[in-house]
């Protein structure tokens, strides 16, 4: 089994799993940095128009040539 790609800036994803989620309702994000590790651990990244980063487990990556 393959490890998960790391996000990077200019990828799309969508919120899940999460009450951000449930507010933003689908809403596709774009990547503005890439993936890093947080002050706590977390990996994290920041999102186009997101005050402050966003833990990555509680993102999807899409593919917006697909959708």
């Amino acid at each position: 089994m393959s490890a998960k790609r790391e996000l990077k800036k200019g990828d799309t994803v969508v919120m899940h799993s999460c009450a951000e989620a449930e507010h933003y309702d689908a809403k596709i994000w774009t990547c503005d940095s890439n993936q890093f590790v947080c002050s706590s651990g977390y990996p994290v990244v920041f999102l186009e128009g997101f005050s402050g980063y966003f833990i990555c487990k509680y993102l999807q990556r899409i593919d917006l040539n697909t959708v």
